[in-house]
């Protein structure tokens, strides 16, 4: 009876452990109004926290069963708001734990990533529980964000996913991901098209055929990358199972474009496009598409024009995606 009675005090103080809610913010406004603190770290370990110590609640949602909590143990390299020291933390989440589909905080060990945290219960939380809240970081380590902070914390946090080194050093990075490397779609498409364009001037074989072969494959005429690569590189762009890209789709995607008139496609399109389209690879139909901004928008010059010189490329600095003229320099 003693025994059972000294056991009793434990047995309430496991049912006493941090109810986590789960949490979804409407917006990417909302998660960072809502976060605490917001890290650059590299997720160590991945481990499901058992009840009684955690314990779930989830409103409104079918399969109770299935919702865990996950803890993450990420070693913190910059903090990009908020105070932390840099080193290892505990960052925790509600997870679904049955059948997976769509954008979702898929992490692995050792990935490098961006996490929004609050606080709850006096342990950090990700941002937004299932949905995604946690965005990879595509190369790095960084010790600092490009521009200041006058500017959106997003457009700096996209700014640094294209922010490579200028070495062969950038051949074991993975190039920045069209999901990720932008989240809250600070930078607009024309932006990063122009930084696309700059990174096949890297000096790495990795990094140049990827950019490559995301200009071609936008389908707008982005594609006179395509004589810039030895063919040593043309070849290895299907690597991988990608789908895109041989001389005979480059082709084909050119003969398709050329096939309606500059009026047809200028019509059908708002301003960001007609921009795009001052930059396409056809000499005769940038020619007539330049003439046509320069009527429409006089004195906007964030434009492909002149027709008659290279497409405008552009590299990311410490003072964000600025001109790239000539080659890239060898350190940033």
């Amino acid at each position: 009876m003693r025994r059972a009675l000294l056991a009793l005090p434990c047995l309430a103080l496991l049912g006493c452990g941090p109810v986590f809610v789960l949490h979804q913010p409407s917006s990417f406004e909302e998660m960072l109004a809502g976060a605490s603190l917001v890290v650059v770290g590299v997720i160590e370990e991945h481990k499901l926290e058992s009840w009684p110590s955690f314990r779930v609640r989830v409103p409104s949602r079918d399969g109770p069963e299935y919702w865990r909590v996950l803890r993450r143990r990420v070693r913190a390299e910059m903090v990009l708001a908020g105070s932390a020291k840099p080193g290892p933390m505990d960052v925790y989440e509600v997870h679904w734990t049955g059948g997976r589909s769509g954008n979702w905080n898929f992490t692995r060990d050792g990935e490098r990533a961006v996490f929004p945290l609050r606080v709850e219960h006096g342990f950090y939380r990700v941002a937004g529980d299932w949905e995604r809240s946690i965005f990879p970081v595509t190369c790095g380590p960084h010790s600092h964000l490009p521009l200041d902070e006058s500017r959106p914390l997003w457009e700096r946090i996209a700014l640094m996913n294209w922010w490579l080194p200028g070495h062969d050093g950038a051949l074991r990075l993975p190039f920045p991901s069209l999901s990720y490397s932008d989240p809250a779609e600070a930078l607009s498409f024309w932006r990063t098209i122009k930084l696309r364009r700059g990174l096949v001037r890297h000096p790495s074989p990795a990094v140049r055929g990827p950019a490559c072969r995301e200009l071609i494959n936008l389908g707008w005429g982005q594609d006179e990358c395509w004589e810039l690569l030895s063919p040593a590189e043309q070849a290895k762009l299907r690597d991988s199972r990608h789908s895109c890209c041989t001389a005979e789709q480059v082709v084909a995607a050119r003969e398709r474009f050329a096939q309606r008139p500059a009026a047809d496609w200028w019509r059908k399109a708002d301003r960001q496009a007609r921009r795009i389209f001052t930059a396409v690879s056809n000499p005769s139909l940038r020619r007539e598409f330049c003439r046509l901004y320069t009527l429409a928008y006089p004195g906007d010059t964030d434009t492909g024009c002149p027709a008659d010189q290279p497409p405008p490329a552009t590299i990311v600095t410490e003072n964000g995606d600025v001109p790239l003229v000539g080659s890239w320099p060898p350190t940033l």
